[in-house]
């Protein structure tokens, strides 16, 4: 927890931000994200930049930011989520290229996960649809 104009904060690490946003993906059946080239990173700081702005009014604190490469348009920090993610066995990425992440949580294990995260499922949910809305063609639901 932070303080901040003498209101206490929940903290929102890296690792809280993508557990959720992973949940949010298998509560509705996605299990293959591609993770091939910028579009996939953009959608990321995207939902990051939602994050930002519920952040203030459900007085969360983040202790993270997502910011991309100019030139090549990925994120590092997304690459770390990533990594972590995979350390977590919330993902595999299980093709030679790595290009294609698979959620091994599905929609009957998601709940467990939101339900324990700072800010609550309903947020990572919003964040989900984000997701979605804004890189639907490269989700699986296989």
């Amino acid at each position: 927890m932070t303080q901040a104009s003498g209101h206490t904060r929940t903290s929102i690490t890296l690792d809280d931000f993508m557990t959720g946003l992973l949940a949010g993906l298998a509560q509705r059946g996605i299990r293959v994200v591609s993770i091939r080239g910028p579009a996939f990173y953009r959608a990321v700081e995207k939902v990051f930049i939602k994050l930002d702005h519920l952040a203030e009014e459900r007085n969360l604190g983040l202790r993270f930011w997502i910011t991309r490469n100019r030139v090549y348009g990925d994120s590092a920090d997304v690459r770390e989520g990533i990594a972590k993610a995979v350390q977590r066995d919330l993902i595999s990425l299980d093709n030679p290229e790595y290009q294609d992440m698979r959620l091994k949580i599905g929609p009957e294990d998601a709940g467990d996960y939101l339900s324990t995260l700072p800010g609550g499922a309903k947020l990572y949910e919003q964040l989900a649809e984000t997701f979605l809305d804004v890189y639907p063609a490269l989700v699986e639901n296989r």
